[in-house]
């Protein structure tokens, strides 16, 4: 059952509070190595734990940022998605449909959600994301990006994901889910960049 809820939330991403913990030395020299580190958080109003990931990928703010905004390519990296795609584009307001093939004893689900992004200064982005219609009790998240590295040829991002699926799962069985998920982003978004890279994909400039 984690797994299958571990599918789900997987599907679709980023409104949560965007800040980043204070890491301390240990935290710092775990992710240093390249691990994600992974944590659970209160949520008011619902039962269910935000999970939270916070992971450097080796590439600059950008090329990450342009891999987690990209919803129409989620069908091309993320398990179980059978069709994503942009209906509209606003300014910096991103609407998009993804669709999912899950399996028993879940059933397909799809949905309709909104992501925002705001550019900062020092090459820091936001991404805040949320379900504006589909078949989950809720779905939303955000995302931090920021240069680890004097560089900037290094990034670490914090990744928070709440999700409440329709059903009777137990709300901690839910929550061990979603934080596995917001886990496993981060390292899916790094396999994305390695691949682009590779195959030279990435828009010029990047």
């Amino acid at each position: 059952m984690i797994r299958t809820l571990t599918t789900i939330t997987l599907l679709l991403v980023p409104g949560l509070t965007l800040a980043r913990p204070q890491l301390s030395q240990e935290h710092v020299a775990q992710i240093e190595r390249g691990d994600v580190l992974e944590f659970s958080q209160k949520s008011k109003g619902t039962k269910v734990m935000t999970g939270k990931a916070i992971g450097i990928i080796k590439d600059v703010p950008e090329a990450v940022l342009y891999v987690l905004v990209g919803l129409d390519k989620y069908k091309h990296f993320v398990p179980r998605v059978t069709e994503s795609r942009i209906t509209r584009q606003k300014g910096w307001d991103t609407y998009a449909v993804i669709n999912t093939d899950l399996p028993w004893p879940v059933k397909d689900c799809w949905a309709y959600i909104k992501l925002t992004r705001q550019d900062k200064a020092g090459r820091v982005y936001e991404a805040e994301w949320s379900m504006i219609n589909g078949t989950m009790k809720s779905y939303r998240g955000s995302a931090l990006i920021e240069p680890w590295s004097k560089d900037g040829k290094r990034t670490v991002i914090t990744y928070k994901l709440l999700f409440e699926p329709q059903g009777a799962a137990p709300d901690s069985m839910i929550s061990e889910g979603v934080r596995t998920v917001a886990s496993t982003m981060v390292k899916r978004i790094r396999l994305r960049l390695k691949a682009l890279r590779k195959y030279k994909k990435l828009p010029r400039g990047m």
